[in-house]
């Protein structure tokens, strides 16, 4: 396995038509191929990577470089000062904030807590699926699934380590700490525990305890020596990733009211009022990473990041990362795309799509706002944004909504009280706060109070690199987050239809 990303929604099951490649020699379509592809592309030579074994000598062109993924790696910490543990001096420590769709690793200096090297890539879990359940339902049915998604994530392990060893001059026998925040699928899977129960109500993790391990019995090639700490889960769609949230963030000691969302796949969602801890989940699906939207791609070269309208039978302007040709429209691009289609009238506060000298309506009633037309931008192909996309876009924005909503009213919180919302990863740090609050993705609060706080899970995980003050701290903690699961909530199916809305407003 060269380990080459091939975006893939559904985990090779043939039904997302997004793990797209060019194959020479090429076979003849399958069904699926057929399905999802249109005649140029088939004339092209392109096949979904899922319908085909190589069995011959074959050049397969993955047409999009991972490479050059946009990873997002800073954060900001807050709080009072804390100390490092006494008793290093030369010894180093590896922070790794283990994401569905990146891995960030961060070396620091045990003696004084000064990051001298991090580095990144794509979890390769995502070939076996771009979502937790995806991968939890790989684990399952497939023969040693488990063991394939955490023998490929140790790998990249050892990979970081190689790589920030090389760049840094640090020696491998040098690093003795080690610290892991993920979700409860990623610390399962990373863990090779069963993970059935959280792919079934009510998604219990098998363990919640924060573990202490070595690197020798996690798995690794390197580091074996080292003392490894695997951060708590909260609940099933909750883990150490958010617990590392709220330790960098200090919601646990503020005299404010504080909303913190974390959007993706699975966005969580944490309510801190003045340091009582609220938390739930909400399933908001891949819409906003690109997967379930018809050009929609990560944050990599080519993606549209921002878009404006400024006449509707114009084309709008626009920002590719990268600055070449797009190729299609990533998580902000697509939040910019709804909220301009809304403000220049082109979509409905229902999400219908209505006519203009850009949207197109097809004889199946069909209708595409047209982004780039061919040739525009120097663009290959024309890049749409159909009604199916602002449809998926309303499920994720309303999933993420009915949560905060349902959050704030089990805590007697009125959006008018709440003093700031942060926003963590990368979807957060890169959307423009004014288009998300246009179509309501976040709670009505003045822009000035939406702050993003980039990867606040991995500053997390740096204090828990460093100080067993810090890892006794979150285990004090965590037992003490409330949690609520949305799905048991009562008039959850309206609030959820009221929040899918394009408009800001609480439900």
């Amino acid at each position: 396995m060269l380990g080459l990303y091939v975006s893939s929604e559904c985990g090779g099951r043939g039904t997302c038509g997004k793990c797209q490649v060019i194959m020479q020699p090429t076979p003849e379509p399958s069904e699926t191929d057929l399905s999802h592809l249109s005649e140029e592309a088939i004339g092209q030579g392109v096949r979904l990577a899922c319908e085909h074994c190589v069995d011959k000598n074959t050049r397969v062109i993955v047409r999009q470089a991972a490479a050059k993924t946009k990873i997002l790696i800073e954060g900001v910490s807050r709080g009072a000062e804390w100390e490092v543990d006494e008793g290093y001096s030369e010894e180093k420590g590896i922070a790794v904030d283990l994401g569905t769709t990146t891995i960030v690793a961060y070396l620091m200096n045990l003696s004084d807590g000064v990051q001298i090297g991090q580095a990144a890539m794509l979890n390769p879990q995502i070939v076996y699926g771009e979502d937790v359940m995806s991968r939890i339902t790989y684990a399952i049915r497939e023969d040693k699934g488990s063991l394939t998604l955490k023998r490929v994530v140790l790998t990249s392990f050892d990979d970081l380590i190689r790589t920030l060893s090389e760049s840094t001059g640090a020696g491998i026998d040098s690093i003795v700490r080690m610290s892991v925040v993920g979700n409860p699928a990623m610390h399962h899977l990373l863990l090779g525990l069963d993970v059935s129960s959280l792919g079934r109500a009510p998604y219990n993790p098998v363990i919640k305890e924060s573990l202490k391990t070595n690197g020798s019995v996690l798995g690794l090639d390197t580091a074996k020596e080292s003392q490894v700490y695997i951060a708590p889960n909260i609940a099933g769609f909750v883990g150490g990733d958010t617990a590392a949230f709220i330790l960098s963030q200090r919601l646990d000691e503020t005299d404010d009211v504080i909303l913190g969302i974390d959007i993706g796949t699975n966005g969580e969602i944490v309510l801190s009022v003045h340091g009582e801890l609220h938390c739930c989940s909400a399933a908001a699906g891949s819409a906003f990473e690109g997967a379930t939207i018809k050009h929609g791609m990560r944050g990599q070269e080519g993606a549209i990041e921002y878009l404006r309208i400024e006449d509707a039978a114009e084309a709008p302007k626009v920002s590719v990362i990268g600055d070449v040709p797009p190729k299609g429209l990533c998580g902000s691009g697509i939040v910019d795309t709804v909220a301009q289609l809304r403000r220049s009238g082109l979509v409905t506060v229902g999400g219908r799509l209505q006519e203009s000298g850009r949207v197109e309506v097809y004889p199946d009633g069909e209708r595409s706002y047209i982004v780039v037309e061919k040739g525009e931008r120097n663009s290959e192909r024309r890049i749409l944004f159909t009604q199916r996309d602002v449809r998926q876009v309303q499920l994720a924005k309303g999933a993420i909504l009915t949560g905060a909503s349902f959050l704030m009213s089990s805590a007697g919180v009125d959006v008018s009280e709440v003093d700031r919302v942060l926003l963590a990863g990368a979807f957060g740090n890169y959307i423009d706060p004014e288009s998300a609050l246009v179509i309501g993705l976040l709670p009505p609060v003045g822009i000035d109070n939406v702050i993003p706080v980039g990867n606040a899970a991995g500053e997390g995980a740096k204090k828990m690199l460093l100080s067993s003050k810090m890892r006794n701290l979150i285990e004090r903690i965590v037992p003490d987050v409330s949690y609520l699961e949305l799905a048991t909530q009562e008039g959850f199916a309206e609030v959820f239809a009221k929040s899918t809305l394009l408009q800001s407003s609480m439900p």
